[in-house]
């Protein structure tokens, strides 16, 4: 198996992305040349997913992860899966689990499948895990040398979510272009996978403007058939990993995520969604970029969905130390914001943050 993998690597996807709703009631059609399968999820995933089915019981072994997207869990579940004679992985879960479930895959070196169970980010897409420690405060992220061999998006299942868990995926994806935009705008040696990454963010974001609102009215109406949401699904976990995928590491993060990383140090931030921290860090870095205006703009669009903008809205303190403790790290020497703004620093960060909370 190759391991060896470089920044300037083009990824485009995994090797098969389905999108079709039904597909989570046929997953064992798509194990057939495997022997020994083993099943990573939660506990609200797996409840989910079996719902759906209408079944107790999964078609193969199953283990549980502790939630924490650790390096420490996937070790644990690695040799747990071993012990099973796992020849392949199905990952059935959210954005956490299937970072999980790639660090496995990776740690045995077998097959992965992954059958997303929400819509709040593209981890199932893309072959990089975001590793947290046991405080859930951000660690790193590390690339895997290969995708899943199948994501199984079944819009019928991820729509009997509630409604709010799509916000959080909004927000993630929202970034792709805001964190992006800047990074290529500033470069004078884009690739043609890089024009087709930058041109996929603009797309995102075009896409997330028109359709978020309907699909959300539709989804909290009980239309989990209305065609904006299957739209939005597949915004959300697809066509937003293509961004990092041809783009790379220019496409991957900057400022957005780096707010994001920098506000898990905070005790109790936990409890709001990836995706949430990381709109807020969208309103952040397009400030301290000098681009008010447009954060401005944003602004109607994140109260009409529910984003947050500010600390009261993560219900965070708004102290200096907190300030403090999210800019330092999201300034640290390279930190992905310098890749939106060259030589940020932490004042310029903290006058953001005290911009936008006035907002």
């Amino acid at each position: 198996m190759a391991t060896f993998v470089q920044d300037t690597d083009v990824r485009p996807g995994p090797n098969r992305y389905v999108s079709d709703p039904g597909v989570a009631t046929i997953v064992p059609k798509y194990l057939e040349d495997y022997a020994h399968p083993v099943i990573l999820t939660g506990e609200k995933s797996a409840k989910a997913f079996l719902d759906y089915n209408g079944t107790d019981e999964f078609f193969a072994p199953a283990l549980r992860y502790d939630g924490s997207s650790s390096e420490r869990n996937a070790r644990e579940l690695a040799v747990q899966a071993k012990d099973l004679d796992a020849d392949a992985i199905v990952a059935i879960g959210a954005g956490k689990l299937s970072d999980t479930a790639k660090n496995v895959a990776d740690m045995l070196g077998v097959d992965l499948i992954i059958v997303p169970t929400l819509a709040c980010a593209c981890a199932a897409y893309s072959p990089y895990s975001v590793d947290y420690d046991d405080e859930h405060r951000f660690l790193g992220v590390p690339v895997h040398a290969r995708n899943s061999i199948a994501l199984l998006v079944d819009a019928a299942m991820i729509a009997e979510a509630p409604a709010d868990k799509f916000v959080g995926g909004i927000g993630d994806t929202l970034a792709k272009f805001y964190e992006s935009d800047p990074v290529f705008a500033q470069a004078d040696d884009l690739t043609v996978f890089d024009r087709l990454s930058w041109h996929s963010a603009r797309l995102v974001r075009d896409t997330l403007l028109a359709e978020s609102e309907p699909a959300l009215e539709a989804l909290r109406a009980g239309r989990t058939d209305d065609p904006h949401v299957r739209t939005l699904i597949d915004t959300i976990i697809g066509l937003a990993g293509t961004v990092a995928g041809f783009g790379g590491v220019r496409a991957r993060e900057s400022g957005a995520h780096t707010v994001h990383d920098g506000l898990t140090r905070i005790p109790g931030s936990a409890a709001t969604m990836h995706g949430e921290k990381v709109a807020y860090g969208v309103m952040v870095q397009l400030v301290t970029e000098g681009k008010e205006d447009e954060a401005r703009k944003l602004l109607p669009f994140y109260d009409r969905i529910g984003l947050p903008h500010s600390f009261r809205q993560m219900n965070l303190p708004f102290t200096d130390e907190n300030l403090h403790t999210v800019a330092e790290f999201a300034a640290a020497d390279g930190s992905p914001f310098h890749a939106a703004v060259p030589g940020v620093t932490a004042g310029q960060i903290i006058d953001a943050m005290r911009t936008v909370e006035a907002f």
